[in-house]
């Protein structure tokens, strides 16, 4: 099993960009995708929220920044700044970091490999 997907900075839904290095980190299934297990939110839950503004109405706009946050020279981001603000009103506002991270997986950034609790090596 591996733990990492290909994370969109900007998530496609809202920029339509699949393949553009530029827009793409290293991410784990928890750090993109909304949680079954548990109640923390991942970068699905905070696009899908400006997503689903902006199809309200063609008047709707947001200012929107992803920022991937690492430490000297990692390779894998540690988590991600996210901050979104609605123009003309307050219906999206966010300022928000989330955790690059896998339950369970104990997770070296500079390399990228990670270690399940169990000691299996990914």
């Amino acid at each position: 099993m591996s733990i990492y997907n290909r994370s969109h900075l900007i998530g496609y839904q809202l920029s339509g960009l699949n393949n553009d290095a530029r827009n793409l980190v290293t991410g784990t299934m928890a750090f993109n995708a909304t949680h079954q297990y548990d109640q923390q939110q991942s970068m699905e839950d905070y696009e899908n929220a400006v997503a689903d503004y902006l199809k309200q109405s063609s008047k709707h706009f947001v200012r929107y920044q992803v920022t991937p946050l690492y430490r000297n020279v990692e390779r894998v981001p540690r988590g991600v700044e996210m901050q979104a603000q609605s123009i003309g009103d307050d219906s999206i506002k966010f300022h928000v970091y989330v955790f690059n991270s896998q339950p369970g997986w104990q997770i070296n950034y500079y390399t990228g490999t990670a270690l399940q609790e169990n000691g299996e090596s990914k």
